[in-house]
């Protein structure tokens, strides 16, 4: 009985039946050259595929003058065009990639549609976004002035347990908006909205609504929690005519009779080679007790970031500036006069193990038509999370997009713009870094992608 063979199989019998011994002698010795080659000598084509269709959400949105916007965008070939219907409203975003991009609406003194128009690098069909920008009527200013009667360690602070006025503005081109309704509402913290009239038992709520005056101002208390813990709370501010908001923070002091404290007391900073000590390096210490605000002193060593904390759970950084010292002392002074001292040492490491060299691999890569990319792997230096690379021509892209352990990629390709019939310059460099020691890949520009793409 014959042997089954498949079609491929039966064409070749045939072929070297009909050509004898010789051919089948030629047809060995290249197989045998292929096998040599290995398999990595023939390259399997790109594979292409179709990108999806392009979406953008929200499709529709109600924004604000001044406040920014968020939107996402998928689909299409990752890089985008968007441009607006009014850039006097909001200005185009241009060439994109990544899949958010926030818009911040210019100042409109009436409701104002816009359309911003998403396209890709490719023929994928573009999508539209529909907005209508809201004049933002609410100043940013927001007055929070605690009652004269609390105690003077709080400083600016509402004492837990005490009150405070909010007070904000509302106008529109410059005109103040009487007659508002205006809603304050409790977004976090241990405060609540004093709701009841004056003179009558007081309750208090997480939302109150006030009205504007003459000038625009809308005007409520807010009562602080008896038990609050030193924090920053936020406070919404929300004109209910338009619905523009704004938000402010408001700060609140404990009611504490504990002792004045700095933790942490004692800070070790040590230099990232065994020749330098420690720069750049930051550290925070909370104060907490005694009377606030606290003075901060300034040792020569060491900058600190602020001369004052004005409220117990507060802090202040303290960062190496690469001066060497056994031991430089900082003063916290609360108002009462009590103080306590802070230890910095900054030394010279003995255990900090220089990094491997910087290096990458191949340092020249060539792009031959538009669609084209090259991969460059880089390692060593400070390591993956401090790689980022620099482009020495607009028309070439360059980005960390992958990491294998200690080690990442460096894709390179052609950016889409170019002048019509021009040819560009070539070779062009791409700097990769990590942020102390810079390498160079040269990017030859050949065929197609030394034109416009």
């Amino acid at each position: 009985m014959a042997p089954t063979t498949t079609p491929g199989s039966r064409v070749i019998s045939s072929f070297l039946a009909r050509t004898g011994l010789a051919a089948r002698a030629a047809l060995a010795l290249a197989a045998l050259v292929v096998a040599a080659c290995g398999s990595g000598a023939v390259s399997a084509p790109p594979t292409t595929t179709t990108p999806g269709p392009i979406s953008v959400s929200p499709s529709s949105a109600t924004v604000y003058s001044s406040l920014p916007t968020e939107f996402l965008v998928t689909g299409g070939t990752g890089t985008y065009f968007i441009t607006s219907s009014d850039q006097a409203v909001i200005p185009a975003v241009g060439l994109f990639e990544g899949n958010v991009f926030t818009v911040v609406p210019g100042q409109v003194v009436a409701d104002t549609n816009v359309t911003l128009t998403v396209r890709d690098t490719g023929a994928t069909a573009p999508v539209t976004a529909s907005l209508v920008v809201k004049p933002r009527t609410v100043s940013n200013i927001v007055t929070v002035t605690p009652s004269a009667s609390q105690s003077a360690a709080c400083g600016t602070s509402i004492c837990a347990g005490g009150d405070a006025e909010v007070k904000a503005t509302l106008s529109l081109g410059g005109v103040p908006l009487r007659n508002h309704e205006v809603r304050f509402q409790v977004v976090s913290g241990d405060f609540r909205i004093i709701t009841s009239a004056a003179g009558s038992s007081e309750a208090t709520g997480l939302t109150g609504t006030a009205i504007t005056d003459d000038t625009g101002t809308a005007r409520i208390r807010i009562r602080a929690l008896p038990d609050a813990a030193a924090q920053t709370g936020l406070i919404q501010i929300t004109d209910v005519t338009s619905g523009a908001f704004t938000r402010a923070g408001i700060n609140i002091a404990p009611s504490s009779n504990a002792p004045l404290n700095a933790q942490p007391n004692r800070i070790t900073f040590e230099g990232r080679d065994a020749s330098t000590c420690a720069s750049g390096i930051q550290a925070d210490v909370i104060v907490f007790g005694g009377r606030p605000p606290y003075q901060i002193s300034q040792p020569g060593n060491f900058a600190i970031n602020t001369p004052q904390v004005s409220t117990s759970g507060g802090r202040f950084t303290v960062t190496a500036i690469g001066n060497c010292t056994a031991g430089s002392t900082i003063a916290v002074v609360d108002s009462n006069g009590a103080t306590v001292p802070v230890l910095v040492v900054s030394t010279v490491s003995t255990s900090i193990v220089p990094p491997a060299p910087l290096v990458v691999s191949p340092t020249s890569v060539t792009l031959d038509t538009c669609t084209t990319e090259a991969n460059v792997a880089v390692a060593g230096g400070l390591g993956r999370n401090s790689y980022f690379v620099a482009s020495g021509s607009n028309y070439v892209i360059a980005q960390v997009v992958g990491f294998t352990g200690n080690a990442a990629t460096v894709n390179i390709r052609r950016a889409p713009v170019g002048t019509p019939g021009a040819t560009l310059s070539s070779p062009v460099t791409v700097g990769i870094s990590d942020g102390q020691t810079v390498r160079e890949v040269t990017v030859n520009l050949v065929g197609p992608a030394a034109g416009s793409c």
